[in-house]
């Protein structure tokens, strides 16, 4: 038994078992995920935000210091200090996604694998919990809105203009959406930025940075979408709604910020 794909089998299988259908047992693994994550996501969110928030601030201290990069940089780190943040937290939402996605691949994998005859019973028994236990007479459907999950959007387009292209195609683009409207959301105010970027240095770093942080904001988006189209729908499914989830969690941060 793997120890990291087990659970996801498990929990693929058990929720299986309970809707009948792979599609909703995708969905509430993932739903389940995130809420298990909460915990750790949200105070790297809060601290994310709070790096936004301390962006004017941190703008002055770049003007103040010019090129004198070594004083910056304890100055920097004073700062984080004082209140209470670490600028390096905002990268495990991102990390723990990346990590999670890999190990629910292992499983799909294997999962779609059983449905469609490619992996033997035995072997998906061999993660499965007894009362999981996929019997002789069990049989996996591996369909969702009438789309085959284990197909890739790419083969799918292959067979020309489907109905069978409508929900790839919605996953994709949402997913992308998702992902743009949540690195939007932690984005520093441009408007404060472009206000100090004009009296910091003349090497123009600060408008170098921010031009990165501005591509990745739309290139990660675009990039989920042109990789999605070779990843199957059933990972696809799990993306989109995990994505949505995370906007969910970011609206719910911001909402209890106000009050």
């Amino acid at each position: 038994m793997n120890i990291f794909t087990a659970p996801f089998v498990n929990a693929l299988f058990g929720f299986y078992y309970l809707f009948g259908n792979l599609g909703w047992s995708i969905i509430a693994v993932t739903i389940i995920i995130r809420l298990v994550l909460m915990p750790l996501v949200l105070p790297s969110l809060k601290s994310a935000k709070k790096m936004q928030e301390l962006q004017p601030k941190l703008k002055k201290l770049q003007e103040k210091y010019g090129k004198d990069k070594e004083g910056l940089a304890k100055a920097q780190m004073e700062f984080y200090k004082q209140e209470g943040v670490n600028p390096l937290s905002g990268c495990l939402p991102n990390i723990l996604q990346i990590a999670v996605l890999m190990i629910f691949f292992s499983a799909f994998n294997m999962v779609s694998g059983f449905a469609e005859g490619k992996i033997t019973r035995e072997r998906v028994n061999e993660q499965l919990i007894q009362q999981f236990k996929a019997s002789e007479e069990f049989k996996f459907k591996d369909s969702f809105l009438g789309t085959n999950l284990s197909m890739t959007p790419a083969k799918a387009l292959g067979g020309g203009l489907s109905p069978s292209l409508v929900l790839p195609l919605f996953l994709l683009l949402g997913s992308g959406l998702l992902q743009y409207w949540s690195a939007k959301k932690m984005m520093p105010n441009t408007k404060v930025d472009e206000t100090v970027v004009k009296k910091v240095t003349k090497d123009k770093e600060d408008d170098m940075m921010a031009a990165m942080r501005t591509q990745s904001t739309y290139m990660m988006p675009l990039m989920t979408i042109f990789i999605g189209f070779n990843f199957s729908i059933g990972i696809l499914l799990y993306w989109f709604v995990n994505s949505a989830v995370m906007a969910g969690q970011q609206m719910l941060m911001a909402k209890i910020d106000r009050k």
